[in-house]
């Protein structure tokens, strides 16, 4: 029983409510606000943008570089609040290349890193494999990626990109599909718990194949990624967990395939024509079985960009050729059937003189939010882009065609302007991501990044177009 006098009992209860009146709405912040904004990253380009925990924001931007021998990207993190400050960078320690980073429902973040092994020839060097993990309250957990099967053949492949590993998040856990330094392709799966990674699974997606890297002559820029395409992987999660290993095919990438596997892929290839596809799209299961592996069909001039999970659809996107003047290129995409790999739609989409999409994002409705750029030209002959693109953000209806041109903010007139990433929030917001200020393939080579948040619902984002 209580002994206070039944006064000083409601004093007490009094001065409980009030306390709690005080302390409960400061204990819990306001959500940021949504009014359309816009942030500008000096000296670098957004290459991939993820939302995090209360409408904040990572993002993976990268110094731009001349063409080298070998492609080595100069990356970092950048971590930005509700209202697009940035609160915390990451760079990765010295001998690292930072290569992708994906975001986990409790607002972790993981992130893939390279590194090349000292004193080996440029060319053939040996690499090794890092996740870092960075956890909500601000420490950090570091695991080197074990490659978890020997090597697959005894090739000695030519190294000239670095830029081979994508990351994708299952949960907390993460999906990481990776080029090793036999050229071999494998999938795999690290769980992450009780603060530590713990590796369930490796399969083997792509045997070792040569890839062939294309060099511009007298150029400084690899607009597009031309020169070292070949070299790329692409990855990405359905919501049942199954992945979606995407890599460009090729005249040695087919064979190979064929006979580690068993299967007959190049049969479905236009060997006169010299087309061998676009890529090889394989799905595993969320336990690491191969389920299937296609062909995703043929096209001389589409040049693959990204690939997207949307619901039960995997979208391809990127560019194809569409006649021989410097701006004959349409933006292109392909979706198919996640689970069975049925194609559904094919697009090629006609803005202005040269489009292309970097990403794509499904709305509810059965449209489409299509990045990328528009409004370049390219030597029918070879692979050099005009130093003027302009930013390229559309909204396509189910059929494919443009209902609405977004407006952005302009970068400076004779440059470079794209919006490389996209991600929708609440069926109505968007966020893009890109870069400005940037060179074509034979401009002075720097640039900033740009995010934009937009109300794709509001007459005013609209270019009316």
């Amino acid at each position: 029983m209580d002994p206070l006098p039944p006064a000083c009992r409601l004093l007490r209860g009094l001065l409980w409510i009030a306390a709690l009146s005080a302390c409960g709405p400061r204990s819990v912040p306001p959500e940021p606000d949504l009014t359309p904004r816009d942030v500008t990253l000096p000296g670098v380009a957004a290459v991939k943008l993820e939302p995090s925990e209360r409408r904040s924001w990572v993002v993976l931007v990268e110094t731009l570089q001349q063409q080298l021998l070998v492609t080595a990207p100069a990356r970092k993190l950048v971590w930005l609040d509700g209202d697009l400050a940035v609160v915390k960078e990451y760079v990765p320690p010295q001998g690292r290349l930072l290569i992708d980073f994906t975001v986990h429902p409790s607002g972790a973040a993981t992130a893939v890193e390279v590194e090349p092994a000292p004193g080996a020839d440029l060319f053939l060097k040996p690499i090794k494999a890092w996740l870092t993990r960075f956890l909500p309250g601000g420490s950090e957990v570091t695991f080197p990626l074990d490659p978890g099967i020997p090597d697959t053949g005894g090739m000695l492949p030519i190294l000239f990109s670095l830029d081979r590993a994508r990351i994708a998040a299952l949960g907390e856990d993460v999906l990481v599909a990776m080029r090793w330094s036999d050229n071999s392709v494998r999938a795999h799966r690290v769980e992450f718990h009780d603060g530590a990674f713990h590796p369930r699974w490796t399969t083997v997606v792509e045997p070792p194949a040569q890839l062939l890297a294309i060099g511009i002559i007298g150029g400084g820029f690899d607009n597009f990624h031309q020169g070292d395409r070949s070299a790329f992987v692409y990855l990405d999660v359905d919501p049942a967990g199954a992945a979606y290993v995407v890599v460009p095919s090729t005249a040695e990438v087919l064979p190979a395939h064929d006979a580690f596997f068993g299967e007959h892929l190049l049969a479905g290839a236009d060997e006169a024509q010299f087309d061998y596809g676009v890529s090889i799209i394989t799905r595993l299961s969320p336990d690491g079985q191969r389920t299937s592996a296609r062909l995703s069909g043929l096209g001389l001039g589409k040049r693959l960009l990204s690939i997207r999970t949307a619901g039960d659809t995997l979208w391809l996107t990127g560019r194809a050729r569409t006649g021989g003047e410097p701006g004959g290129w349409d933006a292109w995409m392909q979706s198919f059937d996640a689970s069975t790999g049925i194609l559904l739609t094919e697009r090629l989409v006609d803005v202005e003189a040269g489009d292309m999409f970097w990403e794509v994002a499904a709305l509810g409705d059965g449209s489409v939010l299509g990045v990328g750029s528009t409004n370049y030209t390219q030597n029918p002959a070879g692979l050099s882009v005009s130093d003027a693109r302009d930013d390229l953000a559309v909204v396509l209806g189910p059929e494919g065609a443009v209902r609405t041109r977004l407006a952005l903010p302009p970068g400076p007139v004779g440059r470079g302007n794209e919006v490389t990433s996209v991600r929708v929030i609440e069926g109505r917001w968007a966020m893009f991501a890109g870069v400005k200020d940037a060179p074509g393939t034979h401009a002075e080579v720097f640039s900033d990044a740009f995010l934009s948040l937009r109300d794709l619902e509001s007459p005013a984002a609209s270019q009316g177009r």
